[in-house]
């Protein structure tokens, strides 16, 4: 069971790592920021952690997402405490310039000028949040800043393979995501436990 519930949040956190997004980065030389420690969240650390760039941060305000993070492998960063800090040490890891790659997993406008924010010029955003809200920023900023946005549903079909492997070599680091078995009775419960913060995943056993 847990190695098919892991699928869930593995393909998507692939795609947001897309090495496409900056094709001439050298990966272990570069700054990644993953916005969002939720489960989805969480897989993007770990796919990311697989490219072993030489700098990775978790940003999120519920501490035990941000414990988790930790243990993937990523320096984590409380918004909630200091947004002005969280910006600076990522610049002070970067020679000021900010992250090359920042990936928002949340959906809301916040999150997303949190990214703008964090980013480099000529560097990469890969939103894997919902959105509906308009955009944070005008086209003006993203033209002064030769940023690079990719968006969208994750094309599970063109990264299966690529996915397969690190959800292959990484099934123990993604074991968290199947730590919460339900039976499918208890559903409104197990939403309950997420919606407080209490549960990473919650897998419902029919």
């Amino acid at each position: 069971m847990g190695w098919k519930s892991s699928t869930t949040g593995v393909f998507p956190g692939v795609q947001s790592v897309d090495r496409k997004c900056v094709p001439k980065l050298d990966l272990q030389d570069s700054t990644i920021v993953v916005i969002g420690c939720g489960p989805v969240g969480l897989c993007a650390i770990v796919a990311a952690a697989v490219l072993k760039p030489k700098h990775l941060f978790a940003v999120d305000s519920v501490q035990s997402r941000l414990d988790q993070a930790a243990r993937l492998g990523a320096e984590p960063l409380n918004f909630m405490e200091s947004r002005d800090d969280m910006i600076e040490r990522v610049k002070s890891v970067t020679d000021g310039r900010g992250a090359d790659i920042v990936v928002e997993v949340v959906g809301l406008s916040p999150a997303l000028r949190t990214a703008f924010d964090l980013v480099r010029s000529f560097g990469a955003i890969s939103s894997i949040g919902v959105h509906n809200a308009e955009i944070p920023w005008s086209g003006s900023d993203a033209y002064n800043k030769n940023v690079r946005l990719q968006m969208g549903r994750c094309p599970v079909r063109s990264i299966f393979s690529e996915a397969m492997e690190v959800l292959k070599q990484e099934q123990d680091s993604l074991s968290f995501l199947f730590d919460n078995i339900l039976p499918l009775s208890d559903a409104v419960r197990g939403y309950e436990l997420f919606n407080e913060s209490k549960v990473q995943k919650v897998v419902f056993q029919v």
